[in-house]
């Protein structure tokens, strides 16, 4: 079992944006890492009293340029004593698309990073306001609690451990800050799926009769911002004391998702997890209310009924009918008083014994898990120079059949009246365990002749079932379990001198195949690029003869080629610009599609005016990755780029372009293990 240590990180307030500012779906070279060690070491602030940006360290021209750069200030704001106005406009984040249900997908948002630095403002003055007005709703089983003091870490048995490898192969990352999960500590569950395996929900299980479950239609898109404000206070009181609540927490928390949203007051950005404080605030208030109504009636709270939301998933266990329809007039109008409304579509009701199909399934899953993938071990035996018998190690034999357990698992599917996308991040988790399981008794089996050829027969048939469930829904969190089940695959397999190359090569072949299939079968669009780029690096792990063609990674990126030139009927996005550039490197298949790349860069950028250009999260973000590009000389770019934010001085751009290797992808320092573990505990879903 893997040990969990905990280390203390002393308090900075700057880790906001490494773990509340952005969605958990985005590509896994992308991160604030840097971003975070640059704010930090320059100690950049935002002052919300003038409005001001402040440089408090290291106040050079080279510092002030790249504050302007990054976070949208025209070069005619002066800096005087370290520090420069900002513009009150409102800034457009950085708006993608990935798959939520089948033909339909979810937007989600990076918002600026000049927003990010007024975020870091806004937690360090409101932190306490923030934990207070989380703690009313005694129905919220997902809140913050405290402000976190630690950050916790694997203590794992490494593959090379295992297998007696000299070489190490994955790194520990002993950053202080690198995988910090949320600025807050939540209570009570950081994963829904903990909630439903907990005794807080057996024990409802067995006091109620019946469950029925609803979420919220639209929450995130259908929040109107002002109505923050009507939940901390109330709405009549706003209404009548406007100018008292122009300074208030509730409408600076209102401002302050205005401005980060091209000043949209209807809905308000997806993804970053001060989007969902911000939602939580407002569903407390929507809680106490219906707690008072219902006691008001006469129910009581535990006693005839027991409600649970995470988020925006309601839980309402219960007996009475009468007691039901109480429960549901009460949500229907305190939720309408906030312009939200009831998810018919996705009601649910269970009646005792209360077992979704959800459960049914992933127990039969992890029996047919258990079943099918194991090794079956004996002990093998030696005597002795008295005649004693010894046991001497083990022999071990393992065969998958992947057909059959496909076949089973449907059956499994269509028993339970579940959808895949219900059990697939289970499933993933338990074929990860697995893995290492067998990873594990393989390297410790004696050896016989059929031994290596079983094991990778045994490996291949398990990527069968693993690709066959993934094809069912690419989703991030999908794709990001897959990935994390290849790594061990890859790494394993690389070990020197514990694998024949043909061996392995069968394997790293069947991965390639499967990868190139769904690349061609998800070809790059503004919807679907997040989940497969993913599997794009994790193809560069494979080495280089599993490259894709120049023509084959176009056709994936939508470029087309014609009479032998590059051209692309849409305009491609910061995410696959800087992903694509990633995975070419300097590679020379690669030179013409890469100039093609850059050269709508330079377009992308030239097309555009300067205003928009300041105000768009997303030419903030592909500047700074752009000025930073270490793989060909596109110096002649940079400095275009340069000249379009008015510097043109090339000492200074040369400062500019050299000051640091990474901003927000990591070009040269990448280890796809370590980001792997590093996004998984992000998870919230």
């Amino acid at each position: 079992m893997n040990k969990r240590k905990r280390k203390y990180i002393k308090y900075k307030k700057e880790r906001v944006i490494l773990s509340d500012v952005l969605p958990f779906e985005v590509p896994i070279t992308f991160s604030n890492r840097h971003l975070y060690e640059y704010i930090t070491k320059n100690q950049i602030v935002f002052n919300s009293i003038d409005n001001k940006i402040a440089c408090l360290k290291n106040n050079t021209d080279v510092t002030q340029a790249i504050i302007r750069l990054i976070f949208g200030i025209s070069h005619e704001k002066p800096f005087i004593d370290g520090q420069v106005n900002i513009e009150k406009a409102h800034t457009i984040p950085f708006s993608y698309k990935i798959s939520h249900k089948e033909n339909d997908y979810r937007e989600l948002c990076i918002v600026h990073p000049k927003n990010q630095l007024k975020i870091i403002d806004f937690y360090e003055k409101y932190k306490e306001m923030i934990l207070y007005y989380c703690s009313r709703s005694a129905f919220s089983i997902r809140k913050p609690h405290r402000v976190a003091k630690y950050t916790y870490y694997a203590d794992r048995i490494h593959l090379q451990k295992l297998a007696d490898a000299s070489d190490g192969i994955i790194d520990e990352n002993d950053k202080e800050y690198e995988n910090l999960r949320t600025f807050f500590v939540y209570k009570k569950y950081s994963n829904i799926h903990k909630f439903y395996e907990s005794y807080q929900y057996h024990r409802a299980e067995k006091r109620f009769n019946r469950l029925l479950k609803f979420d919220i239609s639209k929450c995130f898109d259908s929040i109107y911002s002002h109505t923050i404000s009507w939940a901390l206070i109330d709405k009549e009181t706003i209404k009548q004391n406007l100018d008292y609540n122009r300074g208030s927490f509730g409408s600076k928390f209102d401002s302050l998702m205005q401005e980060l949203n091209y000043n949209e007051t209807n809905g308000i950005v997806i993804g970053p997890e001060f989007s969902r404080i911000f939602a939580e605030l407002i569903l407390q208030k929507v809680d106490t209310s219906v707690e008072q109504e219902l006691t008001e009636k006469g129910l009581k709270y535990k006693t005839d009924f027991e409600i649970f939301r995470y988020v925006d998933d309601y839980f309402i266990f219960y007996n009475d009918e009468t007691c039901l329809q109480a429960i549901l007039s009460a949500f229907r109008l305190r939720l309408r008083e906030f312009k939200l409304y009831f998810n018919d579509a996705k009601t649910q009701i269970f009646d005792k014994p209360i077992i979704t199909g959800i459960t049914i399934a992933k127990q039969k899953i992890s029996e047919l898990m258990n079943e099918n993938f194991k090794y079956t071990l004996h002990d093998e035996f030696e005597s002795g120079a008295n005649g004693e018998i010894n046991v001497i190690g083990q022999k071990g034999a393992i065969h998958i059949n992947s057909n059959r357990i496909i076949t089973k698992f449907k059956t499994i599917i269509s028993e339970s009246n579940v959808e895949y996308k219900d059990i697939l991040n289970y499933s993933f988790v338990i074929l990860e365990r697995k893995l290492k399981i067998l990873l594990r008794q393989y390297f410790k089996i004696i050896k016989e002749a059929k031994s290596e050829r079983e094991f990778i027969q045994a490996i291949l048939e398990l990527l069968d079932f693993i690709f066959f469930l993934y094809a069912v829904s690419p989703k991030v969190n999908t794709t990001l379990r897959l990935c994390r089940i290849l790594r061990l695959v890859i790494e394993a397999l690389s070990l020197k001198d514990k694998f024949k190359s043909d061996m392995r090569n069968l394997v790293f072949k069947k991965v390639y195949d499967n990868i190139f299939f769904i690349l061609q079968k998800n070809r790059s669009s503004q919807h679907t690029q997040v989940e497969t780029l993913y599997l794009l690096i994790t193809i560069a792990e494979l080495g280089n003869q599993y490259w894709l063609s120049e023509e084959v990674l176009a056709e994936y990126l939508g470029i087309q080629a014609v009479n032998g030139n590059f051209t692309s009927p849409n305009e491609l996005n910061y995410f696959a610009i800087v992903v694509s550039l990633f995975y070419m490197k300097s590679k020379v298949r690669y030179d013409k599609l890469r100039a093609f790349i850059i050269q709508h860069v330079e377009k992308k950028f030239e097309n555009t005016n300067s205003e928009i250009r300041m105000q768009r999260s997303e030419f903030s973000h592909l500047l700074m990755d752009i000025l930073a590009y270490p793989y060909t000389d596109i110096m002649l770019t940079k400095r275009k780029l340069l000249n379009l934010y008015k510097i043109s001085d090339q000492t200074l751009q040369n400062k500019i372009i050299g000051e640091r290797r990474h901003w927000f992808t990591n070009w040269s320092n990448f280890k796809f293990g370590k980001e792997l573990d590093s996004r998984q505990s992000q998870e919230v879903y």
